[in-house]
């Protein structure tokens, strides 16, 4: 019996030993401040500090309504401003005007007029092109995200 007790207390042992966390274990930037739980989306540090000054376009996939680019500027390695845009099936950018949420001619057209601004903001505040589609726009915001990526590749 005491065998089997010294047994199990030195399994439970090296148990809690094996879970213990040390500094080693922690995620730590490059001053040595622990960064666990911090949120970088799908860039790294490292993969942003990649990205050269400059502005950057890239294009999203064509569809059936058309095709999305994104035009991002960098500065100082962040994304500091981007620009979206919708294109029809004629590439003649849309009237972002007619796409409000409003119903025109008995069709109800998604806010794209605030929907860019909204998704380019997400992905500044982010620092990636890992944010939230919006509801009612998922095609163009997928196509965003795309084209914003695709731009940010150029940029490293």
């Amino acid at each position: 019996m005491k065998k089997l007790c010294l047994l199990l207390l030195l399994v439970i042992s090296m148990t809690l030993m094996g879970c213990a966390t040390t500094n080693d274990d922690k995620d730590m930037d490059d001053t040595g401040n622990d960064t666990e739980g911090t949120d970088t989306g799908d860039m790294t540090t490292d993969d942003m500090s990649k990205w050269k000054d400059g502005s950057y376009t890239g294009e999203g996939d064509p569809w059936e309504y058309g095709s999305e680019d994104s035009t991002v500027v960098v500065k100082d390695g962040r994304m500091t401003e981007i620009t979206l845009r919708r294109y029809d099936n004629e590439g003649a950018e849309v009237d972002y005007e007619l796409w409000t949420g409003q119903e025109i001619d008995g069709k109800t057209y998604p806010d794209l007029k605030q929907y860019r601004e909204d998704m380019a903001n997400k992905m500044i505040e982010a620092q990636s092109t890992e944010v939230d589609s919006i509801a009612g726009a998922t095609v163009s915001c997928d196509n965003w995200k795309l084209a914003t990526k695709r731009a940010l590749d150029k940029a490293k």
